[in-house]
């Protein structure tokens, strides 16, 4: 079921590499050409039943050649089915392998889009909502426009790169969408001290309100400056989600201090844990 489900992934990843236009390496093709090979001969039918002989003897014959041919194709099918879980397992880190360079060859299309919203961002006004925007400004109609437009195609390549990634391992985790295109800044006990997660999670809870709104969410993340908007590599998105949990404990092991020496030194233990 396991090695099924991640079969599905790596046929899901290729199909969205295509789709974005990325080359799929030889050693993908080749796994996927010796899996499909490895399947076929599983799938090997029995041989027609051959018309039934005039004569006895003939018959014994033909009876005996056909049983042969069944057995053949029955051995054949379990043979096939001894090779089945290696082919799958290859074809799958194949494609594992071929993951990282397809997020990075999506990194320069991500990067234009994120400057086609923010050169929007600035001619829009705070509320960016359709329902709110004054549709009689020519400005504000023409920048939302170029801000929707891109915000499509982010939407979409990052779907893709979900795909792509999910053979990999799943994002999983809170705010995977948000992690997945964006990173927090390292804590340091410098920032922590200075209580900068006070600036930083409104722009988390900010994201997530907008959830339902695609182009107010991406002109929120272009104007905060925070948070660098890169696309995450496998793994990434958990690292990145665990800065989350790293800020708050740094916090918390600050606020349990009673002097400020006292309080530099937990947020460094906390840091450093």
């Amino acid at each position: 079921m396991f090695v099924g489900a991640n079969v599905h992934n790596a046929d899901t990843a290729i199909s969205a590499a295509r789709r974005r236009q990325l080359p799929v390496p030889k050693a993908v093709q080749e796994a996927r050409r010796l899996r499909a090979a490895v399947f076929e001969t599983g799938q090997t039918p029995n041989p027609e039943r051959p018309a039934l002989p005039e004569t006895a003897d003939q018959a014994a014959e033909v009876i005996r050649q056909h049983a042969e041919a069944l057995r053949l194709a029955d051995v054949t099918r379990q043979a096939a089915r001894l090779f089945s879980e290696e082919a799958d397992l290859r074809y799958i880190q194949a494609t594992r392998d071929a993951v990282p360079d397809w997020v990075a060859g999506l990194d320069k299309e991500f990067t234009t889009l994120v400057g086609v919203v923010r050169k929007a961002a600035a001619k829009l006004p705070e509320d960016v909502s359709s329902e709110r925007l004054d549709w009689n400004n020519p400005v504000h109609t023409v920048a939302y426009a170029k801000a929707e437009g891109a915000v499509a195609q982010l939407e979409q390549m990052v779907s893709d790169r979900a795909d792509i990634a999910q053979v990999a391992g799943s994002d999983g985790g809170r705010d995977n969408a948000l992690f997945a295109v964006a990173a927090l800044p390292e804590p340091t006990t410098e920032r922590v001290m200075r209580e900068d997660w006070r600036q930083l999670h409104p722009i988390i809870d900010r994201w997530r309100e907008l959830r339902h709104q695609p182009v107010s969410r991406w002109v929120h993340l272009v104007r905060q400056g925070e948070l660098t908007l890169t696309l995450a590599t496998p793994g990434e998105v958990r690292g990145r989600s665990v800065q989350v949990q790293r800020w708050r404990d740094a916090g918390h092991a600050r606020r349990a201090a009673t002097s400020l020496k006292g309080a530099e030194a937990n947020v460094a233990q906390a840091l450093a844990a």
